[in-house]
């Protein structure tokens, strides 16, 4: 009762074809098997990841969104605007399973949580963190705007991109 109470002043953001909400222990399933499908992390792997991600609404003011289809509440991904242990700064990265993938879901679902992410923190105060190699993660980074911060690559190496929502801080 008193988690759905504090739940429900978390945001919940509503786009043409989804709802992005805070993630409930119901989504656990979901956010396991996307984590086996695409990182071979084991249940525990995952869920010290879910519960270290759903906790940063409380330590950060921002966290992961569960993203569910509008039309039927199937929870098809998740989408983060947080920070890893590691991180310099939030962080928007998201994960979808595999049947919804190359649909749009997300770039519509990060889209939202960039505009977020801008009214929440600012212009310029975050970044996705994306593998040189990963072609499509590099490309929704362009199309959501974001452009390549040189100086905080140089700062963790040459296999990472840097894509930076808004303006780039010299």
């Amino acid at each position: 009762m008193a988690a759905a109470q504090y739940r429900a002043a978390l945001p919940v953001i509503r786009t043409r074809r989804l709802v992005l909400r805070a993630p409930t222990l119901d989504d656990l399933p979901v956010w396991t098997s996307i984590c086996k499908e695409s990182f071979g992390d084991t249940e525990q792997d995952a869920w010290t990841e879910f519960s270290y991600y759903t906790s940063g609404w409380l330590l950060h003011g921002h966290g992961l969104f569960t993203v569910s289809l509008k039309d039927d509440d199937q929870v098809i991904g998740f989408v983060i605007l947080g920070l890893e242990w590691d991180d310099h700064e939030p962080e928007l990265g998201y994960m979808f399973g595999s049947k919804f993938r190359m649909q749009g879901y997300a770039t519509e679902a990060c889209s939202a949580v960039r505009d977020f992410g801008f009214d929440l923190l600012g212009t310029g105060r975050f970044v996705s963190y994306v593998s040189q190699s990963n072609t499509r993660s590099n490309a929704l980074a362009q199309r959501l705007g974001a452009t390549r911060d040189a100086v905080a690559e140089s700062a963790i190496g040459p296999t990472q991109h840097v894509w930076r929502y808004g303006e780039v801080q010299a």
